[in-house]
């Protein structure tokens, strides 16, 4: 048992990034908060579905502000930007970034990009099906959701490539940083580039006439209350829309399929019920989903179950781990796309609940169900190679192979 604590205390291991339920399983049942202190900061880790729930819910008490702890480490790191948005911010400064971004993401204006969504999954889906073996990752989820952040933030598809090449250097630097003793070199570089690279498109692309139509823009000219964003918080909502658009849901894109290839019977079913489509978009979201934990920070001295923790404290909220816990899911571990009632974590809860959500849950039902009513059979041609993001459950390449259903083995 000792063994798997220490497991825990290597978080950024290959073999926690790749199978970390047995670890949090014992986590959660003998250690429900757990001090942690080999990163850059001191933390602690909630692992409990109620508590975690709880401890989301309450906002008084855990801050989401990274400057009570632990900013300017990160700021180092290249991602500082990331933090000087709605996930980081509190009181009315996150009451103002809600309600403009909230006007844009309204699920009516979401819904609206069905027929878009529509239209490039049913372009990756014949593009699948013809060509034999492809990376899942690459060739069809992220050119889905690359696609889609783009039309919804107006910037032009030529781009698509540099805005995926940027997101996916950001989304590793983000993990290293949170989890490593230090961070490598190689890697803080190549983030201190893309941001720099990003920073500086943005500022361009909102000085062309051509971004007048675009989201970027309403987010520019939109006030609440007499006052528009500043240059800071725009350029910082421009990223963070464009890395949890684009990450986030290539993950779950990802791994759904991957799913169906572990539960070959519970595909089947799927592709002879697929009505149950959208159940098991919410059964991947809850077993895989995206974003395995998310901090908050104490107001105050704390006690949680005879564990110690000091105002200003590091709290990590392991999301992954409360969509697994057996007090509340019934055979937690099986994939199960009926499951009713399924009350997961995966875009957390309360304020900062993510903004994303209907956006996320649009484009993963309509390729889930393209991919259940046009295809016999997924099958994982290779090896995955697993993301450096101990936060992220992802993977950066997965060769799969799509047979069709009009195509005889």
């Amino acid at each position: 048992m000792k063994g798997l604590e220490s497991d825990f205390d290597a978080l950024a291991s290959k073999r926690f990034r790749a199978d970390p339920y047995p670890i949090l399983a014992y986590m959660r049942e003998n250690h429900p908060v757990f001090r942690l202190s080999p990163g850059l900061t001191e933390s602690w880790h909630v692992f409990r579905y109620e508590d975690v729930r709880d401890l989301l819910l309450k906002p008084d008490l855990f801050s989401s502000d990274r400057n009570l702890q632990g900013g300017g480490d990160l700021a180092d790191a290249n991602v500082a930007f990331l933090f000087n948005n709605m996930i980081s911010a509190t009181g009315e400064k996150h009451r103002r970034l809600r309600m403009l971004a909230n006007r844009v993401f309204m699920a009516k204006a979401i819904e609206a990009l069905r027929p878009a969504v529509e239209s490039v999954v049913e372009e990756r889906m014949d593009f699948a099906l013809s060509a034999g073996e492809f990376d899942l990752v690459e060739d069809f989820a992220a050119h889905i959701t690359v696609a889609m952040i783009c039309a919804v933030l107006g910037l032009p598809k030529a781009d698509m490539a540099r805005i995926r090449g940027w997101t996916a250097v950001l989304g590793d630097n983000s993990g290293a940083v949170t989890w490593l003793e230090k961070l490598d070199p190689a890697l803080a570089e190549r983030g201190r580039r893309a941001a720099e690279e990003m920073t500086a498109y943005f500022r361009d692309f909102l000085s062309r006439p051509a971004a007048g139509d675009s989201l970027l823009a309403t987010f520019r000219d939109l006030e609440v209350e007499g006052e528009r964003l500043s240059e800071s918080e725009l350029l910082s909502m421009a990223m963070l829309l464009l890395l949890a658009g684009n990450e986030t849901t290539t993950n779950l894109i990802t791994n759904f399929v991957r799913l169906l290839d572990a539960f070959p019977e519970q595909a089947a079913r799927l592709r002879a019920t697929p009505d149950l489509t959208d159940g098991a978009v919410e059964e991947t979201l809850r077993m895989r989903n995206s974003i395995r934990n998310i901090d908050r920070f104490a107001l105050d001295d704390i006690e949680m179950h005879g564990v110690s923790i000091p105002k200003g404290g590091r709290v990590v909220v392991w999301l992954t781990a409360a969509n697994r816990d057996p007090q509340v899911f019934d055979a937690p571990d099986d994939f199960r796309p009926d499951r009713t009632p399924n009350r997961h974590l995966a875009f957390g809860q309360g304020m900062h609940m993510c903004l994303g959500a209907t956006l996320a849950r649009l484009e993963t039902r309509i390729a889930a169900r393209a991919i259940l009513t046009q295809t016999s059979a997924v099958e994982l041609t290779g090896s995955a190679e697993l993301g450096v993001n101990a936060n992220f459950d992802n993977v950066t390449r997965q060769m799969v192979r799509f047979q069709g259903r009009d195509q005889a083995r």
